[in-house]
């Protein structure tokens, strides 16, 4: 049996640091500095590693802004939990800044996992995707046709796996499996329309990923990255009962996000985590929550859990 791994200091409202920061983000007259001065930093850093943020934001939105309507499902409206105040943005994830970021905030985050090794925005991001894979590799033993990445962002992670799953076709003389990226933000479906010039990936669906509107039973391999951290704890239920109702019987659910026995965030020092809690706000939900417990609940059996790299943990699991 695992047992449970304490919230990081900073991320417990209730006492210590953790109130401190709490009390701090919640002064209205704070917070826009605290989201500028978060930005800046993030922009800064990740433009002095390499990563042409605000080059590469213009040309994302300008390719992308075409493409908004073929990835907007009419009448599909967002739950309220995604409208609130997210990453820096007063508007939240559902903007055209969000999406034409993502892909640089992506990188840069990357780049953070390895801070004491010399790597370029490229390389940081091929070494956390093929460990990621590496971690799930065990587990698809069974058919692969029908992939699903839930919550794909700009698509980063899709083309990924997409491309990584090719190539594992490829080796065993199979067909290549297919894959759909799904996503609340129609902004961010346009910017990974743009991206994925060579169309590795077969659809881009705009829906809730609690809410999908696909098949049961009709998925072998779940994808779930970096998601539940930006979910409160009833989303998170609903998105894995969700996925549980996709997936086959014996289909796959892998799962990345930030893990709370990491030594990094358990030590992160208080402006940092002032900083990143006042862009997170759900970050206390997440590390509040059993999630082995959460998944059991849903259906889910035989997790493997294990650190992809200091920062971030991967759960692969069955239906």
């Amino acid at each position: 049996m695992t047992v449970p791994v304490s919230a990081p200091h900073w991320a417990d409202s209730s006492q210590g640091l953790g109130r401190w920061i709490e009390r701090l983000i919640s002064i209205g007259v704070l917070r826009r500095p605290l989201f500028f001065q978060a930005r800046q930093l993030i922009i800064r850093t990740a433009e002095r590693n390499g990563i042409p943020w605000r080059r590469r934001r213009s040309e994302l939105r300008d390719a992308a802004t075409p493409l908004l309507a073929q990835s907007t499902t009419p009448g599909l409206l967002p739950p309220d939990y995604y409208r609130v105040r997210f990453h820096a943005y007063e508007e939240g994830n559902l903007c055209w800044q969000a999406a034409a970021e993502a892909e640089q905030a992506t990188d840069a985050m990357a780049l953070r996992v390895w801070p004491e090794e010399t790597l370029s925005p490229g390389q940081a991001q091929a070494r956390l995707r093929n460990a990621i894979h590496q971690a799930v590799e065990p587990m698809l033993s069974g058919r692969l046709e029908q992939v699903l990445d839930l919550g794909c962002s700009v698509g980063v992670s899709t083309q990924a796996l997409a491309d990584w799953l090719a190539g594992r076709a490829a080796a065993a003389g199979k067909a290549s499996p297919r894959v759909v990226g799904l996503d609340l933000s129609p902004e961010m479906l346009a910017v990974a329309r743009v991206r994925d010039v060579d169309g590795v990936v077969a659809e881009w669906r705009h829906a809730a990923a609690e809410h999908t509107g696909l098949a049961a039973g009709c998925i072998d391999l779940i994808s779930l990255q970096f998601v539940c951290h930006e979910l409160p704890q009833t989303a998170t239920h609903a998105v894995l009962k969700e996925a549980a109702r996709l997936l086959r019987p014996g289909g796959v659910l892998v799962m990345v996000d930030q893990d709370p026995a990491s030594s990094v965030l358990q030590a992160l020092p208080a402006p940092v985590a002032t900083l990143l809690k006042s862009t997170e706000p759900y970050i206390e939900q997440y590390f509040g929550l059993d999630m082995e417990a959460a998944l059991h609940a849903a259906g889910f059996h035989a997790l493997e859990v294990s650190a992809c790299d200091p920062r971030h943990r991967v759960i692969a699991c069955l239906r």
